[in-house]
């Protein structure tokens, strides 16, 4: 459980307050760390008696075989993991060996908690990723599961309940099981009936569902659409309600020529076409909003209707313009996310 990474920046860090050399073994006694690379990989006699006799091994004069030191044993959950040795006088040497001791116990300990924290996400996922693909028809495992880790009763009708702060989702129902779900975190409540939010904040309900499928793609349009648009309110926000949230679903197939000219004149005129659609086609309300001059909106309009062939100014090519910007800002998030990751 003690890595070479791990071991080699616990001695690079401490190294630098610390005016002993300091070296990390691992449980056979190997040395993984050091500040003198040179002893990397060698055997330690002191540590290997050490995690024989499972105590403190203090050498008190160099021989050709081994540096006078201290070298202490890590135990983590009763099972020595490694040592610790600093060379050096015992008696002056001792203490620093209780802190590197301490620092890597502490490392291992955070590191684990990270490890368990992301073993428990990566389930998470995989269980949304099958109750979507269960499209309602689940099956008795996956009811199990559900059951054993998650508290939930599929097939029993529930609300999905969405924020982007987990914290808020904490104090609306603290004991619920939370999900990561689309930019932000979900969970699954019986009823909304005593449902309080915080007026300043923004909070997504679904409709009730025995389908916690569709109770994901209903949240998930629903959030992509306020997010292209802009209008994410703050309060309580209904699926039901965003009946135009349908079309984040993309289930028309974007017209491929289109779309790559949308791509070259999104990032200059996307807020222009949003806030254009947004106010109805009213230039007044749109120049307004985007404090610009009715003579430069104007211009902006007529450059998107030259670089894509689409008017805007007609509504049906106006909504084509929407869909494929729409469709190009969405793909866009997702790249960017599984880029960093």
């Amino acid at each position: 459980m003690l890595t070479n990474s791990q071991a080699s920046l616990i001695v690079s860090k401490l190294m630098e307050d610390i005016p002993y050399n300091i070296n990390i073994m691992n449980n056979l006694g190997i040395i993984i760390a050091s500040g003198d690379n040179n002893r990397i990989g060698t055997s330690h006699r002191a540590a290997e008696r050490a995690i024989k006799e499972k105590k403190i091994i203090e050498v008190y004069q160099d021989t050709h075989l081994e540096k006078k030191g201290t070298n202490e044993p890590i135990i983590y959950e009763d099972i020595i993991i490694g040592v610790v040795g600093i060379t050096g006088d015992p008696n002056e040497v001792r203490p620093f060996t209780k802190i590197v001791k301490t620092v890597a116990l502490l490392l291992i300990e955070e590191l684990n908690i990270y490890k368990q924290k992301e073993e428990n996400r990566v389930a998470k996922n995989d269980f949304l990723k099958q109750i979507r693909l269960s499209e309602g028809m689940y099956t008795e495992l996956l009811k199990k599961e559900a059951s054993e880790k998650y508290e939930l009763e599929l097939g029993q009708p529930y609300y999905g309940v969405f924020a982007e702060s987990k914290e808020l989702l904490r104090a609306v129902a603290y004991k619920k099981e939370l999900f990561d779900w689309s930019e932000g975190y979900i969970i699954f409540v019986e009823s909304i009936d005593l449902l309080e939010a915080p007026s300043d904040k923004f909070i997504i309900v679904s409709s009730l569902e025995k389908n916690i499928g569709q109770i994901l793609q209903d949240v998930k349009q629903t959030y992509a659409m306020q997010k292209f648009l802009k209008t994410k309110t703050e309060g309580i926000n209904k699926t039901d309600s965003c009946y135009l949230a349908n079309l984040f679903s993309f289930s028309l197939p974007p017209n491929q020529e289109l779309l790559k000219k949308v791509k070259e004149v999104a990032p200059e005129y996307a807020e222009t076409l949003i806030s254009f659609a947004r106010n109805n086609k009213s230039i007044n309300d749109t120049s307004l909003e985007l404090h610009i001059h009715r003579n430069t909106l104007n211009y902006r309009i007529q450059k998107i209707e030259e670089l894509t062939g689409k008017n805007p100014r007609i509504w049906y090519e106006l909504w084509e313009l929407f869909y494929h910007f729409a469709y190009h800002s969405m793909n866009e998030d997702v790249n960017e996310r599984t880029s960093f990751i």
